[in-house]
């Protein structure tokens, strides 16, 4: 960096990389190809370009082990000085909501890992999602980062404009200061979209107004995103931008540290929490989502209307944990996990199976899982397969190779006011959950880290309203930004459009009236009553090898019949029976039926089907009547989960989809299969008694 003049202006750019934990190996192959190695190969060749680069330890570990020529190309640009490597947690967590051990322990192995491989000490960190919250300031600190990155819309929150926003900001927690760097979102969308004259002339709009401006995005929009990999390599884009950017003498590459090094601080600020803006608008319940969409176009219309739309502002990323409760669950089991893996490890410091327990939680973390956007992951099955297998696995190292033969615990587990039961035996993980019914949203297979009832929600999004509009583009070729309309992968996803009024889980039950077959997927807007919609009262006991828990709804009345609902837990099998009476006023015959809503690896792929004549696969629907028993298996992962029921009963299935948007544009996604016993029942002088009992089976 050659000056910092009125008449100079340093630029600092560079590229975020990475890939979410449980992303397919092909995926990563073709990231790597498209993307990451063309770019790096681009600036050995380029000695003179400089930059600061972001890989989040996740993909630098996958790299160094599957892509050796990739991670050495970044190794020569290290060792020459050519790049600033900022550090982070290592599997990318959001790091505002990690417990403050965790926060430490991320980073700490995320700079370990860039030393060790690269002989450097990072200064500067990266900030997945640009998560911010002001207790940061302090925590990162203490973490040994100098310096991170936010948007500027975090400034603007602050009262600053865009376009004074330069160089970098201190902000201050306790006492303790850490230095933030502004990112230009101007320069996010124009790059590399936009013709490469349009970011040298927004730079020399800046030059003299400020000392530095800074712009690090996602490494896939060089490479990955649609129409980009032959608009930047083949189409000569990159190498029309460095050529520029060297040619113009009043501006200099530089790294973020040259510039915290050179450049006296813009001043102090105190930022709000906040994200990056589309994530806040993302965060945003359904119908405010709707709201501010609406305000957005109006504002459209009107003279300035631009500059007072930046005043418009989504929500807060922990939103997240209360529009999906799937991921509040995955966060409150992530949380009490670290609570209890840091007791543990300062008892035992250096207990090797307690390490190895916080490596796992630590990959747990993983952000991608616990929020949805256009690369957000809450809706992609192996995307949360992936952390809660890592979170199974850390509670697996927790308990010990001998652990006890059952525990049960009645607590608050995800803070929402109601008391869950959760219960673990050798083989399986349980949550039961009084207030829904006595309903059941994890199953988690210990042994291979699998959560069987990891069936998402068809929610409404606000995006699904795109679908319906005649005038709603279809996915086209050439260069295309996550900021434009999106395009449907397939035809007809605005007829698969369906929404659940009660959350998917298992042991779902309610009372139907005799007549028409059932709807497996969605039966619950005919039954005469639903259980998963009523509190039960819980009494929940050891009792030996095993756990016994009676349900009774807590309001008398509630249902037209009386029901007696005991769930047993034995090793690896869930059991539950069901005693049904009249009641005064009640009906003298109806359906009883029972839902499972169970997810294995996939729905259609080779190795997963039902135990039924002709293996239908577990992405198929059907009915079969007189039965009383059915094995979902997956060849794949060497699982079987057998259900059993009786009297013999009419079983119907179906795939759980939701339509959902991604960079690629809107796409229909199985999420796991429901299958639905339906019984008739006589509510004579004699009770009818039920049950029903999920086995989970290695195979």
């Amino acid at each position: 960096m050659s000056g910092t003049t009125s008449e100079r202006l340093a630029f600092c750019f560079g590229v975020h990389d990475h890939q979410p934990v449980g992303q397919f190996d092909a995926v990563l192959g073709e990231a790597t190809e498209r993307a990451y190695h063309p770019f790096l190969a681009r600036l050995v060749a380029r000695g003179e370009v400089r930059l600061t680069l972001h890989a989040s330890g996740s993909l630098l570990a996958w790299l160094r082990e599957r892509a050796p020529r990739t991670f050495d190309l970044l190794g020569t640009l290290a060792a020459r000085g050519q790049v600033e490597l900022l550090t982070g947690g290592f599997w990318e967590p959001i790091v505002a909501v990690l417990p403050d051990h965790d926060k430490r322990g991320q980073i700490a192995k995320l700079s370990e890992f860039l030393r060790a491989s690269f002989g450097v000490r990072p200064r500067g960190m990266w900030l997945a999602e640009r998560v911010w919250e002001p207790h940061l300031a302090k925590a990162l600190r203490d973490a040994g980062v100098e310096y991170v990155l936010l948007d500027d819309s975090h400034f603007t929150l602050a009262g600053l404009e865009p376009d004074t926003l330069g160089g970098y900001y201190l902000t201050e927690e306790q006492g303790t200061t850490l230095a933030v760097f502004p990112i230009s979102q101007r320069l996010r969308y124009l790059i590399p979209f936009a013709p490469v004259d349009k970011t040298l002339d927004h730079l020399a709009e800046r030059r003299g107004r400020a000392p530095a401006v800074t712009v690090i995005d996602d490494g896939e929009k060089f490479g990955v995103w649609p129409g980009t990999h032959e608009h930047v390599y083949a189409g000569g884009w990159l190498d029309q931008f460095f050529d520029l950017l060297l040619a113009t003498p009043w501006l200099d590459l530089a790294t973020l540290g040259e510039v915290r090094d050179r450049v006296p601080p813009a001043g102090r600020v105190y930022l709000p929490a906040a994200s990056y803006r589309e994530m806040g608008e993302w965060a945003l319940p359904v119908e405010a989502a709707d709201a501010l969409d609406a305000a957005r176009e109006a504002l459209a219309r009107v003279a300035g209307g631009e500059q007072l739309g930046a005043w418009l502002r989504g929500g807060f990323w922990r939103a997240f944990l209360v529009k999906y409760p799937e991921v509040a669950e995955t966060h409150w089991k992530m949380l009490r996990l670290s609570t209890a893996i840091d007791a543990a490890l300062r008892a035992r410091p250096g207990d090797a199976r307690l390490v190895a327990a916080r490596e796992a939680l630590w990959r747990g973390q993983a952000n991608d899982a616990y929020w949805h956007g256009v690369f957000g992951g809450c809706y992609l099955p192996h995307l949360r397969r992936a952390v809660k297998g890592a979170l199974l696995e850390a509670e697996r190292g927790l308990a010990g190779p001998t652990p006890e033969p059952v525990a049960l615990t009645t607590i608050d587990a995800d803070g929402d006011g109601a008391e869950e039961i959760l219960v673990r035996t050798p083989r399986l993980t349980l949550t039961l959950r009084p207030a829904a019914g006595g309903t059941l949203t994890e199953i988690g297979d210990l042994g291979r880290a699998l959560d069987l009832a990891d069936v998402m929600t068809r929610r409404r999004e606000t995006y699904h309203a795109r679908l319906v509009r005649p005038e709603a583009p279809g996915a086209g070729a050439g260069v295309r930004t996550i900021h434009e309309p999106p395009g449907a992968k397939e035809t007809g996803l605005a007829a698969r459009l369906g929404y659940d009024d009660l959350r998917r889980a298992s042991l779902l039950d309610g009372l139907f009236e005799p007549g028409a077959a059932l709807d497996p997927v969605a039966p619950w807007p005919a039954a005469r009553v639903a259980c998963g919609g009523l509190a039960f009262a819980a009494d929940a006991r050891v009792d030996g090898d095993r756990a016994r828990i009676t349900l009774r709804p807590v309001r008398a009345g509630a249902l037209p019949l009386a029901l007696d609902k005991r769930v047993e837990v034995r090793d690896a099998t869930v059991e539950a029976r069901y005693r049904l009476a009249r009641a005064a006023g009640g009906p003298d015959t109806g359906r009883w039926a029972v839902q499972w809503n169970l997810a294995l690896t996939a729905g259609d792929a080779p190795g997963r089907y039902l135990t039924l004549p002709g293996r239908p696969s577990l992405g198929s629907a059907g009915r079969v009547r007189e039965v009383d028993t059915v094995a979902l298996v997956d060849e794949w992962i060497g699982v079987e989960a057998r259900l059993e029921w009786s009297p013999g009963a009419e079983l119907a299935w179906g795939p759980v989809e939701t339509v959902s948007v991604s960079e690629g544009g809107f796409e229909r996604i199985y999420q796991g299969t429901a299958l639905l016993l339906a019984w008739p029942v006589a509510l004579g002088d004699a009770p009818a008694e039920l049950w029903t009992r999920l086995t989970v089976i290695g195979r």
